[in-house]
């Protein structure tokens, strides 16, 4: 074996062979000076037997000319001259000893010896591919090495310990997080959940399956952390306190009964600007409540536009609510919310979403002042129909004083708006009732054109000059009479000057003047009946009325939100300005009288009727035909149960319906509580008349028992004189979809006709076996009755009965 750079001497030319032990083995040839020229030979990584023959045989021949090589070297280094040799190969030696010549020599390539051909290459034509092989066998080496050191039992104690320490710390981070999860979900009890990062709560069914699931502090930033408050001596109740740093806090607790399952949420702002809004899945389920709106429907829809709306009554004809109106919702999955009176309650009810939305607004019709709070509760219960029942004994103060089922048996007229209204025109409109219907004088009112002045509470002189003696006729006649009974006191008028002396308007914060909205045209001042003062005076007047005229009753309108003065300031102030309407109805009581109502909130155990908000003549379901049915079961889901559906065919500026609207019209109010009439069934031909008669001799027979006896029931059952068919079947989707049919208490379901020159429906009937009074025959309930068909004069209603033998 040659040892590493032995160096030979040939015609002076350098050779340097480096020993197989380096990483690079090459012949190298090289010529003394600058620039010189180098030849390599580069050992193949696995070289043959007779290659390395081959490569002795060669060297030795080079070796026995060491010594004449040696003294050429030195005569050519001593002289300093170049000599080029670029084609030179071991196998030849030069004749002559080149002569040097006087140019720029240019670095050339050098060659390499491939020992698989013997032939010699440019370094640059495997320069890439050598670099390529090198970093595969630097990379195979570390894995054989890695490989190798792997069988060792230090490396392999090593990646033991590697591995428990991973799993060690996975299943520390996986426990801490199910333990917070853990933490939240005791707190609350076991039925709900709540993700704090994500502000998602979770209400759970038995099983464990999801029942609600509500987005909290929509208006939040998402990337702000919240961290756990410090629950206050007065919220010791409080099971879950979290704070969002300058902008809100928010405490839940919960509740439970036997059937019962209530989880209170309380937010309070604490930032002039926070918006608190929260948003309930509304899934599949169906929605019911929140009271008279413009085009309601049964099920809820989606409200019109993108915002939220204040949650006040309005007139429901140009603002979107009408005069009674509650916070309460009532789901299919047995869920029910409640959101508290003094919230500035805003609402929108989009296809997925049912969101509460609470804010400080500088607009009407809240006054708001710093913190904002919403508040409300989520109930679930057994089903929707236990659910409800211990809604409204729980969160509503129902009615216990049954006097007015006086109004199930007798009608009610109502004088045309389109004539006016004067001591002639009522005795002959009740001549004209007598006429066709002597048997139905029921109850005569007079609207608010009756008074000299509006808020004067005195028969106007002119068109009542003796009023005493056609209330006397009236009531010779059978009838009793009623009033229409406003809160206003308008301009000019020696009430107005009264009350605004006595301070009982509605005045300016600061300047104590009375402000002035309109009522029916009329500029008027509202009287302040949250200050008692105001209650006490407008009290006296009605009985002084009433002891007058012999007056058997009132119904009340007005008040709602929307008629308030812009900057109104009442004597006891309050967040929500529907809470007026507590005060302007709380004497009535005392009044002991036979009492209606076109306006409430919170007022169910109002003694008397409520009416809904004047219908269109006409068919479609805005605020005509259409539209009777959804608002009179949402204001029994409401915990009113003497609805009043409004004059049949219509509440219009008098117009006369059409004879099938008005027969269509009649044929549902028959079977609801309270039947009003504007234009009498004689103003049309014999044919109307009979049909009236019949429908009446139906009510009294058939219906009339069952509402006498389910209005005794009310304040223990809370259930709905007029009920929707899930009542009988609260897991019946078709029963939970149905807003053009009804039940009256659980025996009878009536399936009007609706739409203009119909003869025929589709009926749902729920499970059971169902008599059907038209066709005579009994039915199998559970399906659809397509195509049924019902004649002009008649009505499609069904009765439970037995299986037929």
């Amino acid at each position: 074996m040659w040892q590493n750079n032995d160096r030979l001497s040939y015609n002076s030319v350098n050779i340097l062979y480096n020993s197989p032990e380096d990483q690079d083995d090459v012949w190298q040839l090289r010529k003394p000076g600058d620039g010189q020229e180098m030849i390599e030979m580069h050992r193949r990584t696995t070289a043959s037997n007779d290659d390395l023959s081959s490569l002795d045989s060669w060297t030795q021949t080079v070796m026995t000319s060491r010594s004449s090589l040696a003294s050429s070297m030195m005569s050519i280094d001593s002289t300093g001259t170049g000599i080029s040799s670029a084609n030179t190969t071991p196998g030849d030696s030069p004749v002559s000893t080149p002569t040097a010549k006087k140019k720029k020599l240019s670095k050339k390539p050098s060659l390499k010896l491939n020992l698989d051909n013997v032939t010699w290459t440019t370094s640059k034509q495997r320069k890439r591919r050598h670099k390529y092989k090198k970093n595969i066998q630097a990379s195979s080496a570390k894995v054989r090495a890695v490989m190798k050191q792997s069988k060792t039992p230090q490396f392999r104690f090593r990646m033991i310990l590697l591995t428990l320490f991973g799993l060690i710390v996975t299943i520390v981070s996986f426990t801490w997080h199910m333990y917070q999860q853990q933490l939240l979900q005791i707190a609350i009890g076991d039925k709900i959940r709540f993700h704090e990062g994500r502000r998602v709560l979770h209400l759970l069914k038995e099983d464990g399956k999801e029942l609600v699931a509500a987005l909290l502090g929509h208006a939040i930033p998402n990337d702000l952390t919240p961290y756990q408050c410090d629950i206050y001596n007065s919220l010791k109740s409080v099971k879950i306190c979290e704070e969002w740093k300058y902008r809100a806090k928010l405490y839940m607790n919960f509740s439970h009964s036997s059937n019962l399952s209530c989880y209170n949420v309380h937010w309070t702002s604490l930032a002039m600007d926070t918006v608190l809004r929260d948003c309930i899945a509304l899934k599949n389920a169906h929605w019911y409540g929140m009271g008279l709106q413009r085009g309601l429907q049964w099920p809820l829809r989606v409200t019109p536009g993108e915002s939220s709306h204040p949650l006040v009554t309005g007139d429901g004809v140009e603002e979107m609510f009408g005069g009674i109106i509650d916070r309460y919702w009532l789901s299919s999955d047995a869920v029910a919310i409640h959101v508290e009176p003094d919230v500035p309650l805003y609402v929108s009810i989009s296809k997925d979403h049912l969101c509460l939305e609470s804010r400080r607004d500088r607009d009407f019709p809240y006054q708001t002042t710093h913190p904002i709070v919403l508040k409300y509760t989520i109930c679930t219960g057994k089903n929707i129909r236990s659910l409800h029942k211990d809604m409204m004994l729980n969160y509503r103060s129902l009615i216990t004083d049954t006097a007015g089922r006086v109004f199930l048996t007798s009608p009610i007229w109502v004088a045309s708006p389109r004539k006016v209204l004067s001591q002639e025109s009522i005795q002959d409109f009740a001549n004209r009732i007598m006429e066709h219907t002597s048997k139905l004088p029921g109850f005569l009112l007079f609207d608010s054109r009756w008074q000299k002045q509006e808020g004067s509470l005195d028969f106007n002189e002119t068109t009542f000059p003796n009023p005493k003696e056609i209330l006397k006729i009236l009531h010779n006649k059978g009838f009793r009479v009623l009033l229409t009974i406003h809160p206003f006191a308008c301009l000019p008028s020696r009430v107005f000057e009264q009350a605004s002396a006595e301070r009982l308007l509605v005045s300016d914060k600061w300047k104590k003047v009375p402000l002035l909205t309109k009522w029916h045209s009329k500029v008027c001042g509202l009287l302040d009946f949250t200050n008692n003062n105001t209650s006490s005076w407008f009290l006296e007047r009605l009985l002084k009325l009433k002891k007058k005229y012999d007056i058997d009753g009132f119904v009340f309108t007005g008040g709602q939100t929307t008629y308030l003065p812009r900057y109104y300031s009442y004597h006891t102030s309050s967040v929500n300005p529907d809470q007026f309407l507590l005060h302007y109805l709380s004497f009535v009581g005392k009044l002991n009288s036979i009492l209606g109502s076109e306006v409430g909130f919170l007022s169910q155990n109002f003694p008397g009727f409520v009416r809904l908000t004047p219908r269109t003549v006409s068919w479609d379901s805005l605020s005509g035909l259409g539209s009777v049915i959804p608002e009179v079961l949402t204001l029994g889901i409401l915990g009113y149960p003497l609805v009043n559906p409004g004059s049949v065919g219509g509440d219009g500026s008098g117009e006369i319906p059409s004879k099938e609207l008005y027969l269509r019209w009649m044929e549902l109010v028959v079977f609801l509580p309270i039947v009003q009439f504007t234009i009498t069934p004689g103003d049309y031909d014999q044919e109307v008349v009979n049909v009236v008669n019949n429908l009446f001799s139906v009510r009294e027979e058939l219906v009339l028992p069952l509402y006498r006896a389910a209005l005794e029931q009310f304040p223990d059952t809370a259930a709905p004189l007029v009920r929707p068919l899930w009542w009988i079947a609260p897991e019946d989707v078709h029963a939970q979809m149905c807003g053009s049919q009804f039940l009256v208490g659980e025996q009878i379901m009536v399936a009007p006709i609706l739409e203009d020159g119909r003869r025929s429906r589709d009926i749902y009937l729920p499970a059971g076996w169902w008599k059907d009074h038209l066709l005579g025959e009994v039915r199998r309930g559970g399906k659809w009755l397509h195509n049924y068909p019902v004649p002009l004069t008649k009505v499609a209603f069904f009765s439970v009965t037995t299986e037929p033998s």
